[in-house]
């Protein structure tokens, strides 16, 4: 068994050709589920069938190459990286809002946001402060199922087949870094050809700043992947970050002007915050001997 946890390992001599056909696989299947994004908008299930095209992907792979789906690490692994992974989006996005909410930079908290969850979960009559609390509990636990669901899909291809096998070829951070700019790519027509950005403003930089975020995370899950032997713990931190960035910390946030330079995945803040951490989980594989490549 190796340090990835993999049920079979492929031969170097044949990751390449793996890795080619998950990735044409992904752009074939991503194709169609951006065309109806693109035709019908960001509707919820468009959306979720988009992000389970990396899965299906590697899903065929391991069938059009004669491999068992173990290669994709479904164990559950020790229970402690999963306690990380759900509450390191919690930590680092706390950091970074919470330095966005200290200088001015956006401010706290949103009644509309208030006025929208209590509406959503049949609040009425509720205080602020009530609807605040039951809202991001009910978002932090019941809200994880949906956002499992769909990050299943995305992890079963980065983290369950191409981030070890990138891993076979070259090191953790090589193989953090080329996982993260792929990840970013898959996210350009969103970007660039949907609302899923912070307003049709200088694309350009919310794009670097997306990536550099993808980037962090990357680093970050290629850490918990190796140390759980399991793309489960990658899952539960993609779920979580969906939860507390996406549905929570900046819906909450009142946007100034230019709090959209800061803010989100698509501001600076952020991206900046989730790097740093990313450089702590390279500095601790580093010193945990986990930097590979990765052999029998």
């Amino acid at each position: 068994m190796s340090a990835i946890g993999q049920d079979e390992i492929l031969p170097v001599r044949h990751v390449i050709r793996a890795l080619v056909v998950f990735l044409v696989l992904t752009a074939i299947l991503g194709s169609g589920a951006y065309y109806l994004i693109l035709k019908f908008g960001l509707v919820r299930y468009h959306v979720a069938a988009l992000m389970w095209t990396p899965g299906l992907a590697a899903l065929l792979t391991c069938k059009i190459l004669g491999l068992g789906v173990g290669i994709l690490s479904w164990q559950w692994g020790e229970s402690r990286w999963h306690l990380a992974a759900y509450f390191l989006p919690l930590v680092y996005g706390l950091v970074a809002y919470g330095f966005i909410w200290q200088m001015g930079l956006g401010g706290l908290v949103d009644s509309k946001f208030l006025a929208e969850i209590g509406r959503y979960l049949g609040l009425s009559g509720w205080s602020e402060t009530g609807t605040m609390i039951f809202g991001a509990i009910m978002l932090a636990t019941v809200g994880m199922i949906w956002h499992l669901a769909t990050s299943l899909g995305e992890e079963i291809g980065w983290r369950g087949f191409l981030t070890p096998q990138l891993m076979r070829l070259t090191s953790f951070p090589v193989a953090s870094l080329v996982t993260g700019l792929i990840w970013s790519a898959w996210h350009l027509p969103l970007i660039y050809y949907t609302t899923y950005n912070a307003g049709p403003v200088n694309l350009h930089l919310q794009m670097a700043s997306f990536t550099l975020m993808t980037i962090g995370l990357s680093f970050i899950m290629t850490y918990l992947r190796l140390k759980s032997k399991s793309l489960w713990p990658a899952t539960t931190l993609h779920a979580a970050h969906n939860v507390f960035i996406l549905n929570l910390l900046q819906p909450m946030t009142v946007q100034y002007e230019e709090t959209w330079r800061y803010a989100n995945e698509f501001g600076m803040v952020l991206p900046i915050v989730v790097a740093l951490f990313g450089l702590y989980a390279w500095y601790r594989a580093s010193d945990e001997g986990l930097m590979g490549p990765l052999n029998r």
